[in-house]
């Protein structure tokens, strides 16, 4: 704020020396003008006098000569030149010539010029007398017109250029003035400033150069600008190597990205937007060994009147892959343990029913109380039983069958499927379960084992809440309807809700409420992760009161959000 200020105040001053030396050059250039009209007017007037002066005399010579002819035009130049004189302003030094005793200039010309025209209507030697008496008398009244026109215009010409020698000397006093207290201390700031920018440039050259992601910079001809030390170390080339070469080939791209960034490049230079910028991507790049790794990169832009860069931001997320990838199998581990307890809650009572059947019907038959008919009926129950076992194993194999292709699915389904794999655990547990939708279907694309995995997540952990702080009223509300083009599902569960201090810790990785032997601590953290990466979507908690059937309940609600998809 502080270098906002003290530039504005530059500029200002700046403005202001510059406004003052343009102010003094145009008072210079008035003050010349000045002495060029005044010599001009001046020299004009003194032209006319001292042509006076010589009329005076012809008008005596051709009086002599009888030269009527020359004589009456010489007398109208006279007059003319006279008439002249006295319409431009006098001062008062010649009015007194012009128009006061002694002298009476005007009056002696008047009757000079009658006498001379009388002598030309009259040719009598009286008038000539006069004109030969007097000529000599008015060249001396004329000498002394023209002479204090001289001193006159000597006189101002003087003063203008005493003005001009004061405007010199105001100007360079002014310029010294503003070297000393305006040009310089502005020179001392600009190169303060401009070593500040040179400071700034190598810090900014330097957070580039050590920043741990990748930097590339390419201008508007997709030449390469900057080529960063950790991209140096990324992709295996030097800078050297990099820099001022074309981005758009396959030395860095995978040959099946290099389409959509050409395309992208070139339509950002063309348009001056980028559809994606600021939007996080996960793609792969390779190095110069032309090895693929997977990375994040996100895209910025920056235009400068013609001048167009892109710079892209990349990270190296192959650790982050890996410990994606062991995190992943922690999940599907843990998630197959709580399967294995599942499968066990849904084996016992067809288990059961099957050894009842079968050692009372074996009772039975040996005691010869059972018909072969009776026989047959107990082996379709225990088949039936066999079968329901069956069907249990193929609803858990679907759960952990993993595939890469995504598909659209109806997110009702996956819900009920869900609901059917912890049915009997619940059931054990007294744990009443209510699933309530508002249509047949909600259609989403991705993958719906993978959902079915968080459904199953939250459902178990609030199984587990609910056992762990023994609540007499056990109950789990699925409430699943569409907002616009977003479906949500919420599940309640009547524990009580999740204290302060740790909602916002339960969906970080390894953190968990239960035992060691009983919790990991990544289910509901991969469950976020699957909504987030996978469905493009939110998962949240909070806790509120729900109500079934007229009762409320309070206790923690999850939120999942996901968008719906039009399906024909």
């Amino acid at each position: 704020m502080k270098n906002i200020k003290e530039r504005i105040s530059f500029s200002k001053k700046y403005t202001f020396a510059l406004s003052l030396i343009a102010l003094l050059a145009l008072l210079a250039y008035v003050n010349l003008t000045t002495i060029i009209d005044a010599q001009k007017n001046d020299g004009n007037k003194i032209n006319m006098s001292g042509k006076q002066r010589m009329l005076s005399q012809k008008i005596a010579l051709y009086s002599v000569k009888h030269e009527f002819d020359k004589l009456e035009n010489i007398i109208e130049q006279m007059s003319a030149s006279h008439k002249k004189l006295l319409s431009i302003e006098m001062s008062d030094e010649i009015k007194k010539v012009y128009y006061s005793k002694p002298i009476m200039l005007d009056d002696s010309i008047n009757i000079y010029l009658e006498q001379a025209k009388e002598f030309i209507e009259t040719n009598d030697k009286k008038n000539l007398e006069f004109i030969l008496k007097n000529s000599e008398t008015i060249l001396k009244k004329l000498d002394t017109a023209v002479s204090i026109y001289q001193e006159e215009a000597e006189r101002k010409i003087q003063n203008l250029q005493k003005n001009e020698f004061y405007i010199i000397l105001l100007t360079l006093l002014t310029l010294l003035t503003e070297a000393l207290f305006i040009f310089r201390p502005i020179d001392k700031n600009v190169k303060k400033y401009t070593k500040e920018l040179l400071l700034e440039k190598e810090y900014s050259d330097m957070i580039t150069q050590t920043n741990t992601n990748g930097i590339i910079v390419v201008d508007k001809n997709f030449k390469i600008l900057t080529f960063n030390q950790s991209a140096e170390k990324m992709f295996g080339y030097s800078a050297d190597e990099m820099i001022f070469t074309t981005l758009l080939d396959d030395r860095i791209i995978p040959r099946k990205y290099l389409d959509s960034h050409i395309s992208g490049l070139k339509n950002f230079m063309k348009s001056g937007k980028l559809k994606n910028e600021d939007v996080v991507f996960e793609l792969e790049a390779q190095n110069k060994d032309k090895k693929q790794f997977p990375i994040r990169i996100s895209f910025g832009t920056k235009i400068e009147k013609d001048k167009m860069i892109v710079v892209a931001n990349i990270q190296d997320i192959t650790q982050e892959k890996e410990k994606d990838t062991l995190i992943i199998q922690q999940s599907r581990l843990a998630a197959m343990g709580e399967m294995i307890g599942n499968i066990a809650h849904q084996w016992r009572q067809p288990l059961s029913a099957i050894s009842t059947i079968a050692s009372g019907t074996k009772l039975r038959h040996k005691n010869n109380l059972i018909t072969d008919e009776e026989l047959y009926e107990s082996f379709e129950k225990i088949k039936e039983q066999t079968k329901h076992l069956s069907n249990t194993i193929d609803d858990f194999r679907d759960f952990f069958k993993h595939t890469d292709d995504n598909s659209i699915f109806n997110v009702k389904e996956i819900i009920e499927k869900s609901i059917s794999l912890v049915e009997a655990a619940y059931n054990s547990n007294n744990i009443k379960i209510v699933f309530n939708y508002t249509q047949d279907e909600f259609l989403s694309n991705g993958r719906g084992s993978e959902l079915s995995q968080v459904i199953l997540n939250i459902l178990n952990n609030a199984k587990d809440v609910l056992v762990e702080k023994n609540i007499d009223d056990r109950v789990v509300l699925i409430d699943i309807k569409q907002d616009n083009n977003v479906f949500k599902i919420n599940i309640f569960d009547s524990a009580g809700g999740i204290d302060e201090d740790i909602k916002m810790k339960i969906f970080e990785p390894y953190f968990t409420t239960k035992h060691k032997s009983q919790g990991t601590g990544i289910g509901l953290f991969m469950s976020s992760k699957i909504i987030k990466q996978h469905f493009n979507g939110v998962l949240n908690t909070q806790n509120k009161e729900f109500e079934i059937d007229g009762k409320k309940y309070f206790g923690a609600m999850f939120n999942i959000e996901i968008k719906l998809v039009e399906y024909k």
